[in-house]
């Protein structure tokens, strides 16, 4: 398989970077050259409808992490649909597409986007997709690896297709980009499994109720995981891909997996717990959703 810079998620991408959330919309803006385009090209437009509606979902609606993405990908579905609670954005960011000409734009940063998927012709993807789906013993109909050069990362489910967006290349403050492929890896090996791990243990939620001791315990948590679920499935996620790159190290040899454990247990505290109930998992012939459930009903994350 192949990554793809994708025009709809630039799209959403250029609509909440002109609605100057940043504190509440994770972009990537040292990337400078990039946002410095998107400035200059629609800088007529900042007040465009559609940049004033997103401001508002992302100020009263939380339209931030995964939702824009998911809504920009249903766009044509959300604007046949009047009694839809984005129809007006919807029907605002086709009136922008237009307005703007955004294929143009798009147009003109082809050569950014190709310089980009170029360097990534050296990752193994075929490698890690493989490995990630017959880990968790699932396939979809549909996987589609989008790389963007400002956007949060991030995995969800749409229909029957899976999504993983991943920013590449970073950059640091001297404007020189950053190839790290190991940690490029571990990161769609991350979000490749929320799209795994989340429908799991969001389908379950009544199994966290008795966990009350082991949630309040993290003191150091981000806010970004307010919730019980949301810290469940990262604690899943982010152990697996330490079982990814363990079990990969000829493909990442100069990743430092100790400093990946030092790192994950400043937030996620009982981290080598879930890592030794995966090299559990892996013994087994369980999917992950029976093994999850065998773990929470025998109440065997009780620290």
């Amino acid at each position: 398989m192949q990554p793809i810079v994708s025009e709809q998620v630039e799209l959403v991408q250029v609509l909440l970077y002109l609605a100057g959330r940043q504190e509440r919309v994770i972009q990537h803006i040292n990337n400078k050259g990039y946002c410095e385009a998107i400035s200059a090209y629609f800088h007529p437009f900042k007040n465009n409808r559609a940049v004033l509606l997103t401001r508002q979902l992302i100020d009263t609606h939380s339209f931030i992490h995964i939702r824009p993405l998911q809504a920009i990908l249903s766009l044509e579905e959300i604007a046949a649909k009047r009694d839809h609670e984005l129809f007006e954005w919807a029907i605002a960011v086709k009136e922008f597409i237009a307005d703007t000409d955004f294929h143009a734009f798009y147009r003109s940063q082809e050569g950014y986007y190709n310089w980009v998927l170029k360097h990534l012709k050296q990752c193994d993807f075929d490698v890690w997709i493989t490995y990630i789906e017959r880990y968790f013993q699932q396939k979809p109909e549909e996987f589609k690896l989008i790389i963007c050069p400002i956007a949060g990362n991030y995995g969800f489910n749409l229909g029957a297709t899976v999504y993983t967006v991943r920013c590449m290349p970073y950059y640091d403050e001297e404007q020189n980009p950053s190839w790290t492929f190991d940690f490029f890896a571990k990161g769609v090996a991350h979000e490749y499994a929320h799209c795994f791990v989340n429908p799991v243990v969001e389908g379950n939620k009544d199994l966290l109720g008795d966990l009350n001791v082991f949630f309040e315990s993290h003191t150091n948590m981000s806010n970004a995981y307010n919730v019980d679920y949301a810290v469940m499935n990262e604690y899943w996620v982010r152990a697996f891909t330490i079982r990814f790159v363990e079990e990969n190290q000829q493909l990442f040899p100069e990743f430092d997996i100790e400093e990946e454990y030092r790192r994950q247990k400043e937030s996620f505290i009982y981290i080598e717990r879930f890592v030794e109930l995966l090299k559990e998992f892996e013994q087994t012939k369980m999917n992950f959703e029976e093994f999850y459930l065998q773990v929470m009903k025998g109440k065997r994350l009780m620290m």
